[in-house]
């Protein structure tokens, strides 16, 4: 067993930890029960802020994670957690069944995702009873103050301030209220096409803005529609085609990842 020890606690089986991470005080890793984890996984350049509680076998979670003060994610199965992750205080996410979550998914303050449903006298008849699987596709958001139940969310759908969702949502649909109803029809979907160029014209510009100080380290970044076949070493790619880029960790690149996020979103290349 691995157990790191600071002004946070990490008790688990294997632990791998990437580069830049921040880890605050008052937080907390391991099993539930008091057993370590199996395996904890925290990618480079994340963010765990105060007093987070994570209880679980497993969990794992991409580079550029941020998983702000005071929330809680436990249960007896995995918690899976792709790139780019960003959740608000005060959250929970209950993985009492698996709860996989994709790449560049956004949870709002407060808001709380479950797998199960339990606590009814089930002697006496309480018909509640039962866990299942939650998956979050890529790019999905959940605005804040949401409770969803065990669902499959596929990509690119939204649910706005204070929704109770109980149902799966589409792709590209956006829902609100209580339950929550598909909106789409009436406010427009979330997401609308954007052409290669398009992307490439304001990828562009996030560059311009970023290297307006420092412009003889713009060499080192290049966006381009598809990958060279020959690879400058010294320059980290971003394919606006594929929405990934060329990881080199150098400090050029991940400062304008950083000045990218949230709101222009890219993943390592395979």
């Amino acid at each position: 067993m691995t157990e790191i020890k600071g002004n946070f606690n990490i008790q688990a089986e294997e632990v791998i930890i990437g580069q830049n991470v921040t880890i605050q005080d008052g937080v907390s890793i391991s099993g539930i029960y008091d057993k370590p984890c199996r395996r904890v996984v925290i990618g480079d350049n994340c963010f765990i802020g105060k007093e987070t509680l994570i209880l679980t076998p497993e969990f794992t979670i991409g580079d550029f994670g941020t998983i702000h003060k005071k929330t809680r994610i436990s249960g007896a199965q995995a918690c899976r957690i792709g790139h780019n992750f960003w959740i608000d205080q005060n959250c929970v996410m209950n993985c009492a069944d698996l709860l996989t979550v994709g790449n560049n998914v956004g949870i709002g303050a407060y808001s709380q995702l479950w797998t199960h449903i339990k606590y009814g006298d089930v002697l006496e008849g309480c018909r509640f009873n039962s866990t299942k699987p939650m998956t979050l596709e890529d790019d999905v958001w959940f605005v804040g103050h949401c409770v969803v139940s065990p669902i499959v969310a596929r990509h690119k759908s939204v649910a706005m301030l204070g929704s109770v969702v109980t149902k799966d949502m589409e792709a590209n649909h956006v829902y609100g209220g209580c339950p929550a109803v598909d909106l789409t029809a009436k406010i427009g979907a979330p997401y609308v096409e954007r052409t290669v160029d398009e992307k490439r014209s304001l990828m562009e510009a996030q560059k311009r803005l970023f290297f307006e100080t420092t412009p003889d380290d713009a060499d080192q970044i290049e966006i381009v529609t598809t990958f060279p076949t020959q690879r400058d070493g010294e320059v980290t790619y971003f394919n606006v085609s594929t929405r990934t880029y060329t990881k080199r960790g150098t400090e050029v690149e991940v400062a304008f990842m950083k000045h990218l996020l949230p709101l222009h979103k890219f993943t390592p290349s395979a």
